[in-house]
């Protein structure tokens, strides 16, 4: 049997081997010529021209088919197709800025003794492509136009983990927010700020001599001069205490409650904008400037209090640093 074979293999390469010879006669009356090739050589001529034709003609088919497809992808995302690609380009700073900013909330969320170390255990960014993965299967499954994009858009899978991400960090952001929040509510409830936008300090809270009597008396509050009917607002959230028409000594003014005992007054107003009982918030409008009562001018007398006796320096709660609004 292998002799056979043997045999049959030494055959094909005898025939294989024969030479053929070509010959070439050009018109007029140049000298012929001719030269000689083998079998084989033809053969694998052949082939290699069938083969170029062959990957010629799959090399076009293949972009026309790639040209359908992105044409019909295009008429999917419409008008945002080209802002897509633009876009898909910063896809890398987007994930690198995602990363620096979870960086920062693990960090604040330590800084401000979090509720949980369990927000810290964040899946990882294989474990995010993985399920946003998922998801786009699930949606390609619905929605078949999607399956155009995936050989074309790869940045949809990687815009989808990092959604993915961010909404795994949600926790980790409101724990956060909510104690960012509660604290920002404490200071709102303070009487921290100035009740007027600009004003000039006429007079300082402590002794002076006064400026009606002539006699030196402790001053209880700051003095503020401005305009008559210049808008002043709340210091803090609170409730009104007081809200008083009077003539004689702060004339028209308002007391505000606020959290942990604290009080302010605003003197001297010539209209009251709110009522006693009802909740302000910081930075509402709840008087204007005036001259009524005790005076030589329009002005705000301010004060802060601790307690309903405790008259304190007012300054100290309007140069901390949180504003008005």
């Amino acid at each position: 049997m292998e002799k056979m074979i043997k045999k049959r293999i030494d055959q094909v390469k005898e025939k294989g081997h024969q030479r053929l010879t070509v010959l070439l006669i050009p018109h007029g009356f140049d000298k012929s010529f001719h030269f000689q090739i083998s079998i084989f050589t033809i053969f694998f001529l052949v082939g290699l021209l069938f083969a170029i034709v062959g990957i010629a003609v799959l090399g076009i088919v293949r972009y026309n088919n790639t040209r359908i497809q992105i044409n019909a992808l295009a008429s999917v995302y419409g008008k945002y197709f080209d802002e897509y690609i633009e876009y898909s380009e910063k896809l890398g700073d987007i994930r690198d800025d995602f990363a620096s900013l979870n960086e920062n909330l693990q960090e604040v969320h330590s800084l401000v003794d979090g509720e949980s170390d369990e927000l810290l255990k964040l899946p990882d960014e294989s474990d995010s492509e993985d399920l946003a993965a998922t998801e786009l299967k699930v949606e390609e499954a619905v929605d078949k136009d999607l399956m155009l994009g995936r050989s074309y858009l790869s940045e949809i899978y990687g815009y989808r983990s990092v959604k993915v991400s961010m909404e795994k960090n949600k926790a980790l952001v409101d724990s956060v927010f909510n104690f960012l929040d509660s604290r920002y509510g404490i200071m709102n409830s303070l009487p921290f700020g100035e009740p007027l936008l600009s004003y000039n300090l006429t007079s300082y809270y402590g002794m002076r001599r006064s400026p009606t009597f002539g006699y030196m008396e402790f001053h209880d509050g700051v003095d503020m001069a401005n305009v008559p009917g210049t808008d002043i607002t709340a210091t803090g959230d609170g409730r009104v205490y007081r809200a008083i028409y009077s003539n004689r000594g702060y004339g028209n003014h308002i007391v505000i409650a606020h959290a942990n005992g604290y009080y302010s007054l605003y003197g001297h107003c010539t209209s009251l904008k709110v009522r006693e009982g009802e909740y302000v918030h910081k930075g509402q409008r709840i008087a204007t400037v005036g001259a009524t009562g005790n005076v030589t001018g329009p002005h705000l007398h301010y004060e802060v209090w601790i307690g309903e006796s405790n008259r304190t320096d007012p300054m100290d709660y309007m140069k901390v640093g949180f504003g008005q609004y």
